[in-house]
């Protein structure tokens, strides 16, 4: 006997979009992140949040998929060499939806400098460009509130988390 079928019919009005970006650091390793939404944005809203991930991090942004995917080369030579330059390392944010009792987290890899506290492993959520990405992603999260951020290696949370 095969099982339920829950998946709506394809062709018919989907309940989910999924923007993905992913991104080249200097050394050739690339990352991707991924948003889960329940409504299709505006094309202008999911550029905004693309341009406002691209000015928190040193990673060189290199594809966006939205049901279509926009390609550019992955070339690492386009990416920064500064510290904390690997798509390893990055800043951790927690969204959540109080309401429906979910949450999501988008990434901010290979950081800019100033997105940091000085040389410690502290977002700084107050420098202008991580406060206009914040909001470019709250506007697609519609639901969610940001929590907290946490600066990790590898997704690791050995650092100190703070509250957003």
């Amino acid at each position: 006997m095969p099982g339920t079928r829950t998946a709506p019919t394809v062709g018919g009005s989907p309940n989910k979009v999924v923007i993905t970006i992913s991104v080249v650091d200097a050394s050739g390793d690339i990352y991707a992140d991924s948003l889960v939404l329940d409504a299709v944005p505006l094309d202008a809203d999911i550029e905004a949040y693309v341009a406002g991930y691209q000015s928190v991090t040193q990673a060189s942004l290199y594809s966006v998929n939205v049901q279509q995917i926009y390609v550019g080369d992955k070339d690492a030579d386009n990416a920064l060499t500064a510290q904390r330059n690997s798509v390893t390392d990055g800043i951790n944010l927690l969204w959540r939806d109080d309401i429906n009792l979910k949450s999501q987290s988008t990434r901010v890899v290979a950081p800019i400098t100033d997105v940091m506290q000085g040389n410690q492993d502290i977002p700084l959520l107050s420098y202008a460009n991580m406060i206009t990405y914040i909001a470019e992603a709250g506007d697609l999260l519609t639901d969610y509130a940001i929590q907290s951020a946490q600066y990790t290696n590898r997704r690791q949370r050995n650092n100190e988390r703070i509250s957003a």
